[in-house]
């Protein structure tokens, strides 16, 4: 008779498990017919491995968590032993927490994720969790489906009356975000629109650029045409004949609605646009003027947890950059979306995920490649991307948790995938241009597909969908909060944590720590980061105190977590 694969937290394979691996035999399953593999694919404790003490190996574990790194990067088994889209646990790597969904790279990925603390679903608890999720839109991306559907979950409709799915996608309604429970996931947080309308985005950023020009110097100057109308009239008349302004909605997207203002442009009172200051000097590829679409992941606001994808887009302009006047109405030269440039006679889609450097889409390795090429420390380039891009979410951080405050009991079920459109100049420097809530997913080459799926798995696996008993769920008092002394911690050390920290307190850094984990190797966490969460701290317009408690765990590099558990 076939046996079941127990849930069991054993770290060891059982003798038959052994053989039968070694023996290559597998047992049929009756669901959809595929095949399981039977053994447990977790690592082996560091233990038995080094042969330390158990002193010796917390120790070394919490110098892992501290530094974000895994527990070993040897005995790692990979997904090939199981079947395409069986659903497979991802094991917390502390105690006191629960697993999470394992998102498996499609093929489209052309990667394999890793099985570490990981193991296969058994084929009751594929029944008693019942993945589902719930895809809003009438033509949904197709990397979102199937990164879903390769993680083992099954997709509700948008009409379907259900509420009990694990995680949507797709902004969701007062009522929807009213009846959430903590076992489920939304990938849009409340007042998002705070940085993903480019109106609200400059009116957040200026006030940080009042405060602190030197810091918030990476936005171009911006007109609101709705409040500074005359400010820009008398700004265009006073500037030089050969001086470039360009003209965007305040809420739209793919290039529609933007034109070139010059000197002599006349410009119209119209609440709906902004104008901002153009950037002149470029960096240039090949004289072509570009772009860099950046994907950001924000898990949560309070603490922050900002991370940044290491690949992404390098969108081109089909034409030569050229600021002669006659070329002012040229888009080709002076936008570098997409949706605008495909339909240029000049544009070149790419044909092989492979040949990333060719075509009017790049990404960011083969640019990466390119600029060693050209005498330019891309590390160095990027790390300032990481800077704007962090003070961009600094600064909207207190109206997105003035929208958030009013549903505290769902503040860890949102998370949100921003897409930042970069421009870099000849001195290499990063202007953030706009920010936006949903950037497209359409895969309209091979390289598409493979980043967007890629990006897709990846969040979906960081941010960590737990498993859900829903015939079995009750419904609990919402967590309370308890008065809290943000003065107080810097006096909290590994000695006196047990006593001056809360269940709450060692939840929220349990949840950051797990999540650093599982982040995998395609996203860098940009904040909080041990090494530079100091650098930032004094730029928040109010002190939090996860966030001061955080930095405290980081300092003290001491084993609070060990401690706790």
């Amino acid at each position: 008779m076939r046996q079941k694969l127990q849930l069991k937290g054993d770290t060891s394979l059982s003798q038959s498990a052994i053989q039968r691996r070694n023996s290559n035999q597998r047992y049929k399953s009756p669901i959809q017919g595929r095949k399981l593999f039977l053994s447990h694919v977790i690592q082996t404790p560091l233990s038995q491995q080094y042969g330390q003490t158990q002193q010796q190996q917390q120790q070394h574990q919490q110098n892992q968590i501290i530094q974000g790194r895994s527990h070993s990067q040897s005995n790692v088994v990979f997904q090939d032993e199981i079947p395409q889209k069986w659903p497979i646990i991802q094991l917390p790597f502390l105690k006191n927490t629960e697993p999470t969904i394992f998102f498996q790279y499609p093929p489209v990925c052309e990667d394999k994720r890793p099985l570490v603390n990981a193991r296969p679903m058994t084929e009751e608890e594929i029944k008693k969790y019942s993945l589902t999720c719930k895809v809003l839109g009438s033509a949904p991306y197709k990397c979102v489906l199937t990164s879903f559907d390769w993680a083992g979950f099954k997709r509700i409709d948008e009409d379907d009356e259900d509420e009990e799915w694990n995680v949507q996608w797709g902004i969701g309604n007062k009522t929807t975000l009213r009846n959430m429970n903590r076992f489920q996931k939304i990938n849009h947080f409340p007042g998002c629109w705070n940085m993903g309308r480019k109106d609200l985005l400059w009116l957040n950023l200026s006030k940080f650029k009042r405060k602190y020009p030197k810091e918030y110097n990476f936005i171009p100057n911006t007109y609101l045409l709705q409040y500074d109308y005359d400010r820009f009239i008398m700004a265009q008349e006073a500037a030089q004949k050969d001086t470039l302004w360009i003209k965007k909605p305040c809420a739209d997207s793919r290039g529609r609605g933007i034109t070139m203002v010059s000197k002599k442009s006349k410009v119209k009172r119209d609440k709906n646009f902004l104008i901002m200051d153009y950037i002149y000097n470029p960096h240039l590829i090949n004289g072509f003027k570009y772009d860099l679409r950046v994907y950001v992941l924000i898990s949560c606001f309070d603490p922050l947890r900002v991370y940044m994808y290491k690949d992404g887009l390098v969108r081109f302009a089909t034409q030569k950059y050229s600021t002669n006047s006659k070329d002012l109405t040229k888009r080709y030269i002076h936008l570098t979306n997409f949706a605008v440039n495909k339909l240029s006679p000049n544009f070149v889609k790419n044909q092989n995920s492979q040949k990333d450097d060719e075509g009017s889409k790049w990404s960011h390795h083969a640019y990466r490649k390119k600029l060693d090429e050209l005498g330019v420390d891309s590390r160095e380039l990027f790390n300032r991307i990481k800077d704007v891009v962090l003070k961009t979410c600094i600064a909207t951080e207190p109206f997105m948790l003035d929208s958030n405050a009013k549903s505290q009991e769902h503040r860890y079920g949102y998370f949100e995938l921003y897409g930042f459109d970069v421009l870099i100049d000849e001195n290499l420097k990063p202007w953030v241009l706009e920010v936006n809530v949903s950037p497209s997913l359409n895969s309209s080459s091979p390289l598409d597909k493979k980043i967007k799926t890629s990006l897709i798995s990846d969040v979906l696996h960081l941010v960590g969908v737990p498993l859900w008993d829903k015939k079995n769920y009750k419904i609990s008092s919402p967590p309370k909060y308890n008065q809290r002394n943000i003065k107080e911690i810097p006096n909290i050390n590994t000695s006196n944590c047990l006593n001056k920290l809360s269940q709450n307190d060692f939840n929220m850094l349990i949840q950051t720590v797990e999540e650093v984990k599982r982040r995998g190797k395609n996203f860098s966490c940009i904040f909080p980061n041990p090494k530079t969460i100091h650098q930032y701290m004094d730029l928040f317009e109010f002190p939090r105190y996860n966030n001061k408690l955080i930095e405290r765990f980081y300092q003290d590099r001491c084993n609070w977590l060990s401690r706790f558990n």
